[in-house]
């Protein structure tokens, strides 16, 4: 693809809004409270750009850029989760951190997930970590409905005012007929399905719970003064708007659907809690993960295995790392700018987070939770010609600002574990066209697609990743460096959930077509030095900027930066990575550089480890085409 890109001075447009269940706004957040020394997440520096393989700057300053390989896209929205988020158990007037945290992988007849626990174990010990001293953990079978509720009332027994209340879902989420007619518009009440449900027997089709009965619950916390996060990890839609290639192998999915026949369930809601939508609650946020007209798979994270995106974030948000400022606070703002981004960046654009503040909930700036000394983050688990390659951005810098009171996130390792390989398999399951391929970093042949990080097609020379075609054309002898790029990227996405850059691809996450402009929307910069890149399908990097006499160092007042692109061949899928810190990176500048035109994914992650400062931001996101 080539890309023309030019600069234009836009005004910023906002992100986030959330359409109300019934009549009337949820309303809108832009997260405040921004990274110290940065803009305000309000603005925005935004990414247009004319795609094709290769990019050729012109004086003028438009200019023609390597395209973009990319297939397959599936839209992200808004989740049956729902995320309160109250005023911080660490407000002045004190209180207790509690938690009541499900996780569901193993189902009676529903397909088994295989996250969903691994999602609760991990939220449980990031909500420890910040101190939190009644932690109820309910696991598979753990968790049917009467024990679900005994542990409602049992907390609602110890909850005191002013304390803060987790309540985390992750499993299979469903829909059914509404049971107070009128209470949801499309008459479908969520549902949060339970280990032993079953629609063919009345008693075991009551293995659930009712979104009408979380309202309740929530209300009930919030009656007693308390301040609750909810979190549910579980998706009730089905349409897909990226459809994934099925050579991809399954996608495990966290939503079912089911002919409902009955059942014995006395529900603990009324009709008024069933009426009652985020604007009701008395202190509540709402954050979810997919609409009603979407769904989201399990990811699969190096070191964390198969994940829930929205948990694994949430877990490192409340481990440390979306205290952008270091300051040793977890605000609002904080909490759902990096669960938004990290989410998105994660799961390749297939999830987005939008809130929903009550209308008596905290402000953007209110704290949450607070980290004392020695909380870690976690890492788990990167001249005016122009190279091929394919895309392009603008910089930024901002001063240092004072010392943050807390110690800086670490870093991650340096580069991809030998306990992390990339695991490719064939179409066909043959392993022995895979061995001996010598790439960079480790990798390990496996026979099942169902195991494996990139899939081959040795027939169409195809390279699939999570159900996306991400190179073509690409010989048994160029699959190390398709390997060192899978790697590579793996890196950068780990990097992104310490310290997110917030980016975004318009109009939309959806597979592009030969000759649809696309935009790219970078946010958050004011001030700040940026370096742009691109990985391309076949591993190519091209730097996107700083390039030739271009500003290493963003204005304060210079919001947004478009660059305008238009698709063309080749297709496939382009990584675009962007680095932002509070100075100019003059040294990872020249590395990235040295590295432009060159298919050597691996040093990519090589410079960024030696050369990036430790407060730097890295934002991923995927463009996908086809013809």
């Amino acid at each position: 693809m080539i890309f023309k890109a030019r600069l234009a001075k836009d005004q910023p447009r906002g992100l986030g809004f959330f359409r109300r269940r019934r009549s009337g706004d949820f309303g809108s957040w832009r997260a405040g409270s921004p990274r110290k020394g940065f803009a305000r997440r309000g603005s925005l520096i935004r990414v247009t750009r004319r795609d094709t393989l290769n990019l050729k700057i012109r004086k003028s300053g438009s200019m023609t850029m390597a395209p973009m390989q990319r297939t397959v896209a599936l839209t992200f929205a808004l989740a049956f989760a729902a995320l309160a988020l109250p005023r911080p158990a660490c407000s002045e007037a004190g209180g207790e951190t509690r938690a009541l945290i499900i996780g569901i992988d193993n189902y009676r007849r529903e397909p088994a997930l295989k996250g969903a626990v691994a999602d609760a174990r991990d939220i449980g010990a990031s909500m420890r970590k910040i101190g939190a001293s009644d932690v109820t953990l309910l696991l598979d079978a753990q968790a049917d409905r009467s024990s679900i509720l005994r542990a409602f009332d049992d907390l609602l027994a110890r909850v005191r005012h002013n304390d803060t209340v987790l309540v985390s879902l992750a499993g299979h989420g469903a829909q059914e007929p509404e049971r107070w007619t009128g209470s949801e518009p499309d008459g479908m009440e969520a549902v949060f399905l339970l280990a032993n449900f079953d629609p063919k027997d009345r008693k075991l089709a009551s293995e659930k719970m009712l979104h009408s009965e979380f309202n309740h619950f929530i209300a009930a916390l919030e009656d007693k003064g308390a301040r609750v996060i909810f979190v549910a990890d579980a998706f009730h839609g089905g349409a897909l708007m990226r459809e994934a290639d099925p050579r991809g192998g399954d996608l495990r999915y966290r939503s079912v659907t089911f002919t409902p026949l009955g059942d014995d369930l006395k529900s603990v809601a009324t009709r008024a809690d069933a009426m009652m939508s985020p604007v009701d609650f008395k202190r509540s946020i709402f954050l979810s993960a997919a609409d009603r007209n979407s769904k989201a798979p399990e990811i699969f994270l190096a070191g964390a295995g198969f994940r829930g995106a929205l948990s694994y974030a949430v877990a490192r948000a409340f481990a440390g790392a979306a205290d952008l400022n270091g300051d040793g606070l977890l605000t609002v703002d904080e909490l759902l700018s990096y669960v938004r981004d990290v989410t998105y960046q994660l799961t390749d654009q297939r999830q987005q987070i939008a809130a929903a503040y009550a209308s008596g909930a905290a402000s953007g700036a209110d704290a949450i939770a607070r980290f004392g000394r020695g909380v870690r983050v976690e890492p788990v688990g990167a001249s005016t010609q122009s190279a091929p390659g394919s895309l392009e951005i603008i910089p930024v810098d901002i001063q240092s600002p004072d010392s943050p009171v807390e110690p800086p996130a670490p870093r991650m390792k340096t580069a991809p574990s030998k306990d992390d390989p990339i695991r490719i398999a064939t179409l066909d399951g043959q392993t022995r066209p895979l061995a001996q391929l010598a790439p960079h970093g480790p990798y390990q042949a496996v026979a099942q697609r169902a195991d494996a990080d990139l899939i081959w097609d040795p027939a169409s020379k195809d390279v699939l990743a999570g159900g996306d075609v991400i190179a073509h054309n690409v010989a048994r002898e160029d699959l190390p460096i398709v390997i060192d790029r899978a790697a590579a990227i793996r890196w950068f996405k780990g990097r992104a959930a310490q310290a997110p850059q917030t980016m975004r691809l318009l109009p939309n996450d959806k597979l592009h077509h030969k000759s649809e402009q696309v935009e790219v929307e970078v946010t958050g910069l004011a001030g700040r030095s940026l370096i742009l890149f691109d990985i391309a399908g076949d591993g190519t990097l091209q730097l996107l900027y700083p390039r030739g006499s271009d500003a290493p160092v963003l204005g304060q007042s210079q919001q947004r930066v478009p660059l305008q692109f238009f698709v063309r061949e080749p297709f496939g899928a382009d990584a675009i990575i962007s680095v932002s810190a509070a100075r100019r990176q003059a040294e990872l500048e020249e590395a990235i550089r040295q590295l432009d035109g060159r298919r050597n994914p691996y040093k990519a992650v090589e410079a960024m480890s030696q050369y990036a400062q430790e407060d730097a931001a890295v934002g991923v996101i995927s463009l996908f085409t086809a013809p």
